[in-house]
């Protein structure tokens, strides 16, 4: 059994070795030796307690191929699917393979991915310059709700598919100076919760669960309060 972070794997039959499919490239000939192998059809895999088969870039499934009672496995299909980055060099014929996660890269939403949900405030994306200066920075767009009060308002949006880590940007601004608090998670859990005084941001950056593809932002503010509050766009989105 190999373990990689909390992916488990169970792969029957004999030990197994990893290979990995590239575009050699003619200086790579005189590395190549001749040998007789055989795909292995009978080899099965098991990815966190469900079936799963390895499949290349084109999305073909891969077969283990067993040699001298080793049997071989497509590795950058494992490593991907455990969380691993694999890279070929084909100048140096190099395979570098890393756990580290890769630099998360900001991106912006697009205009189909978030909308209220509960309360009855008017919402909608905004793009007034004054609305998004939050002490000396200019945000140019976001999604905003009004009337945030202690009944709570809420924003639904939806994060990629296979999203492992992002981070969101929150501000809320209210006319009396009123803060609020928030909590962004999904149906089942909470994920990042805090407190966003009259006229600031606060950044969260936190793991997504496996599977999710939609969260949750709810603002609460005071008894008599009427603030509004922000998802900021342009510089919150992290996905990794």
């Amino acid at each position: 059994m190999m373990t990689t972070r909390k992916n488990k794997w169970l792969i029957s039959g004999i030990s197994a070795a990893c290979i990995l499919s590239f575009t050699l490239g003619a200086q790579a000939a005189g590395t190549l030796e001749q040998i007789q192998a055989n795909l292995n059809h009978g080899i099965k895999f098991v990815l966190d307690g469900q079936p799963w088969n390895p499949k290349n870039a084109n999305g073909d499934a891969i077969k283990p191929i067993s040699y001298k009672e080793t049997t071989y496995v497509p590795l950058r299909a494992v490593a991907e699917a455990t969380g691993a980055d694999v890279k070929w060099d084909a100048a140096s014929q190099t395979i570098s393979i890393g756990t580290e996660e890769a630099e998360a890269v900001r991106k912006p939403f697009s205009n189909n991915v978030v909308s209220h949900v509960k309360g009855y405030g008017v919402s909608g994306i905004t793009q007034n310059k004054d609305e998004l200066l939050f002490g000396e920075t200019q945000y140019t767009t976001g999604f905003m709700v009004q009337g945030v009060n202690s009944a709570g308002q809420e924003i639904k949006f939806k994060v990629k598919e296979g999203t492992k880590r992002i981070g969101i940007t929150v501000a809320f601004k209210d006319p009396k100076g009123h803060g609020a608090t928030y909590t962004i998670g999904t149906k089942d859990s909470n994920l990042a919760t805090g407190s966003v005084a009259d006229g600031a941001i606060a950044s969260n950056t936190f793991d997504v669960p496996r599977g999710v593809t939609e969260l949750t932002l709810e603002f609460e503010g005071g008894i008599s309060g009427n603030g509004t509050g922000y998802l900021i766009w342009d510089e919150s989105w992290l996905e990794s």
